[in-house]
């Protein structure tokens, strides 16, 4: 017991020095068909709006299976992590666990994100040349964002001394700020790949603490449905291919039962005989 008590101090001790890495983690669904196929699927990690052409989006088990795992109206944001040819593998989640399926990724909208952003002013980045340099760390938490002027930031983190050595680029390694941009306000933006688990978000390098947003950002999606970009939502409607597996379990459950009757309405007959006879 003594012994046993030993280990668990040591490995809590461990624990306890290594960085936290929970927003590193991959996250793979407890999906059949993604576990026979994961060899042949892509990472996405990205979030996307519904955008069925009937007003919903339905999750199938499998890509191009017959069984519903969910369905949800469009303009409901859905969390993509992997993609099989042409479907993309969504796990929502809610307070009693998750559902994954797979969905058309022609059937979804991308939430604008990192990628949106580089891909519209991409044009404009340029190399990172120590504008966060002179950053103390002694202001607060530094405030993660999304992309430049997001609705709101993403997540802190903490100006502690590794986090601000590794994005000023004070110690032996260079800034983990890969490129800088600067918005229509004249306010510089560093992006950073990776740090601590923490992947593809923006600071503020003029004033990392700030939450304030200056602009309203992208649209969401109640205003995309309102644009036109978005298929206004309906209510969703069981897919006529999702119901015949029911209907083949419902005709061997009659089928099942009119045997079950047939059988003991013959065993019945033939106690009835068989008293009849003794009498």
């Amino acid at each position: 017991m003594k012994r046993l008590f030993t280990c668990l101090l040591a490995v809590i001790t461990l624990l306890s020095l290594t960085p936290a890495a929970y927003a590193d983690v991959v996250w793979e669904p407890q999906n059949k068909f993604y576990e026979n196929h994961a060899n042949e699927c892509a990472y996405i990690g990205r979030s996307y709006y519904a955008n069925g052409p009937e007003g919903f989006v339905t999750l199938w088990a499998a890509p191009g299976g017959s069984m519903v795992a969910a369905q949800y109206e469009n303009g409901f944001t859905l969390p993509v992590y992997w993609q099989y040819q042409d479907w993309g593998c969504v796990t929502v989640w809610g307070d009693e666990g998750n559902v994954s399926g797979w969905v058309p990724l022609s059937e979804l909208y991308p939430v604008y994100d990192y990628i949106s952003f580089e891909e519209e002013y991409g044009s404009q980045f340029k190399d990172y040349k120590g504008e966060f340099a002179d950053f103390s760390g002694d202001a607060g938490e530094i405030c993660c964002w999304a992309y430049p002027n997001a609705p709101e930031y993403s997540f802190t983190l903490d100006s502690g001394a590794d986090i601000v050595e590794r994005l000023t680029g004070a110690g032996e390694e260079q800034s983990y700020i890969s490129h800088v941009y600067t918005d229509d306000n004249g306010v510089s933006w560093g992006f950073v790949g990776y740090l601590f688990g923490f992947r593809n978000f923006w600071i503020n390098l003029d004033n990392p603490t700030d939450k304030n947003v200056l602009s309203s950002g992208a649209l969401p999606a109640d205003a995309l449905i309102a644009a036109g970009a978005l298929t206004p939502p309906q209510t969703p409607v069981m897919p006529a291919a999702a119901r015949l597996p029911y209907f083949l379990v419902g005709g061997v459950a009659v089928v099942t039962l009119g045997l079950l009757g047939w059988f003991y309405g013959r065993k019945r007959g033939a106690k009835k005989t068989g008293s009849q006879l003794n009498n």
